[in-house]
């Protein structure tokens, strides 16, 4: 059965941040992979309105903070590795590289812009490997980032969008992309942590679900880039 402890250990297993519809799917892809230890952040509740991309949850789980809700699906489903829980909201970069340090790769589950540039940030700042991935209608899209060997995520984007984001509640999500893409999102960072396959550096995998259709497209590190260009090549 999954245990609830405190933090402990350096350097092992993985940190997801937000267990919701990607965050929840990555959970259950890395638990059912193998991962022996598993840090899960997030502040909010299961809501009913959400059940159809958060498949891990159900009725039952409605008003439950996610991450205790997350522990016990993963323990009914026979998970006999550690859950560490993060009741909170990590919002500056610095407060993730504190907590990144701990674990061997960072996987970003987060469903807006801000969040998602501070768990970029706080790889490069930490050191760790982070996992990308977003989801919104029938679009993905997936990401592998190595503090000083690949691309960061503001080489590609440089930094979150001006104006008001999209969001699920705006454009929807359905639950088969979710799954997909939290599935890939797993799947990058078990290559990571038993250094196995090819991890998607300086690659993004798009996902268009409407059109059947997906893409590795390439994504070159810049130099000039504001995250990482500062950072001494490994």
């Amino acid at each position: 059965m999954a245990q609830t402890v405190s933090h402990q250990g350096a350097g092992q297993g993985a940190l997801l941040i937000g267990a919701g519809g990607l965050g929840s799917s990555a959970a259950w892809a890395l638990a059912a992979a193998g991962v022996s230890r598993l840090g899960v952040v997030d502040d909010d509740r299961v809501s009913l309105s959400n059940l159809h991309r958060q498949v891990i949850y159900t009725v039952e789980d409605v008003g439950c903070l996610k991450v205790e809700a997350l522990a016990r699906r993963l323990a009914d489903q026979g998970f006999s590795g550690v859950v560490e829980l993060y009741r909170q909201r990590l919002e500056s970069p610095e407060e993730m590289a504190n907590l990144a340090r701990g674990y061997g790769v960072v996987v970003d589950g987060s469903d807006n812009f801000s969040t998602r540039f501070a768990a970029n940030d706080a790889a490069l700042a930490s050191g760790r490997p982070l996992v990308h991935g977003a989801a919104i209608g029938l679009r993905g899209q997936v990401m592998t980032i190595q503090p000083g060997i690949s691309a960061c995520l503001r080489c590609l984007f440089h930094g979150p969008p001006d104006g008001d984001e999209r969001s699920c509640s705006d454009d929807g999500v359905l639950g088969p992309i979710v799954a997909e893409v939290g599935g890939w999102m797993a799947l990058e960072a078990m290559k990571l942590l038993r250094d196995v396959g090819v991890p998607l550096l300086n690659r993004i995998l798009t996902i268009d679900m409407g059109r059947s259709h997906r893409r590795l497209v390439s994504v070159p590190r810049q130099a000039g880039c504001p995250g990482c260009g500062k950072l001494k090549a490994i």
